[in-house]
């Protein structure tokens, strides 16, 4: 698993075009209706999702990197979310929920198949019967989309450049970046990513392995079925 150390420092700016408000109203669409949901939320990041997440329900959150974690309970502190330090695969929170998500591809950063299962058993043992959940996936369609480039940016204190490749089923970021620090100057630092994609087959075989019913998969974060040249598909899974 990759754990985000330095990169957390400068992910909400990187990940800027990414629009919250627009996938938790999609969320809201989706989830059982019900005064105060319990809400997990896997490999929650920075906490920014979670944040809008506490309007519908209790949630608790983990995320595998404590640079992250330590973010989001900066950006959390006071609305009453628990935070754990754990991994999508071993997850034990010893308790169910009536929704559990995982989004902003989380579930890519598994190494195998093997670990998938072990994840959706995982998501098996605690989700209440009758729950919901939601996960999304970059495709082998995004990856190749991807192909091969070098991206760098800039803002006001820090540089970045992003070296991606994929050889499938395998995508590689190569993240080098330039932070600068209370001195003024600005500190090197590189970290690699690598993200893989898991065909639609084998995802909805190893849900239906752990005991899970696939209600549907859309393109993205809107009510079209997923297709082929589907990028981003997300998963809405029931637990019966």
């Amino acid at each position: 698993m990759n754990s985000y150390t330095t990169f957390s420092q400068i992910y909400d700016s990187v990940m800027d075009n990414y629009d919250y408000d627009r996938v938790f109203q999609w969320l809201e669409s989706l989830v059982p209706e019900k005064k105060k949901l319990e809400i997990l939320e896997m490999a929650m990041g920075t906490g920014r999702l979670t944040e809008k997440l506490t309007k519908i329900g209790k949630v608790t959150g983990f995320d595998y990197s404590g640079d992250m974690l330590a973010l989001a309970e900066e950006r959390l502190r006071g609305v009453g979310v628990s935070l754990f330090q754990m991994d999508l695969r071993t997850f034990d929170l010893n308790r169910n929920y009536d929704c559990i998500l995982c989004l902003c591809d989380g579930m890519n950063y598994l190494e195998s198949e093997e670990d998938l299962l072990q994840s959706f058993l995982n998501v098996k043992k605690h989700l209440k019967d009758g729950g919901r959940f939601i996960f999304d996936m970059n495709t082998h369609a995004r990856f190749l989309d991807y192909g091969d480039f070098t991206e760098m940016r800039e803002e006001d204190d820090f540089t970045l450049i992003w070296e991606n490749h994929y050889d499938p089923p395998v995508n590689e970021y190569c993240i080098t970046m330039f932070i600068r620090n209370k001195d003024g100057r600005y500190d090197r630092y590189r970290e690699i990513h690598e993200e893989r994609a898991f065909s639609r087959a084998d995802v909805e075989f190893l849900l239906k392995e752990a005991g899970l019913n696939l209600i549907e998969a859309f393109d993205g974060y809107t009510d079209r079925k997923a297709n082929d040249e589907t990028e981003r598909i997300c998963y809405l899974v029931e637990n019966v």
